[in-house]
């Protein structure tokens, strides 16, 4: 999950969905309070050396494409294995096959 570092006079157009770190912290924390939580959380960060991840929005939606590539391009390498389903690291970890 990742924060997008916006301007507070655009607060009203990404109604709280910029502040996701502080949202998964406090679900109840009503939107108007987040961006208050978010100068909290990056100070507690900073004191136990945690990367803090608020790129801007256009970097924001960079990273998001890249990974929609990374995953559309992992899912097309995907092949259909014995069963007629399609085999996956992921199905091959969780049922301790691979």
């Amino acid at each position: 999950t990742m924060n997008i570092d916006t301007n507070p006079w655009l607060d009203w157009v990404h109604i709280g969905l910029q502040f996701q770190i502080e949202h998964h912290l406090y679900p109840r924390l009503p939107k108007h309070n987040l961006r208050k939580a978010r100068d909290l959380v990056k100070v507690v960060c900073k004191k136990h050396g945690i990367h803090y991840h608020e790129p801007c929005f256009f970097q924001a939606v960079r990273d998001t494409m890249m990974t929609l590539s990374s995953a559309a391009a992992h899912a097309r390498s995907s092949k259909k294995g014995k069963s007629g389903f399609y085999e996956s690291a992921l199905w091959d970890g969780l049922t301790l096959s691979g």
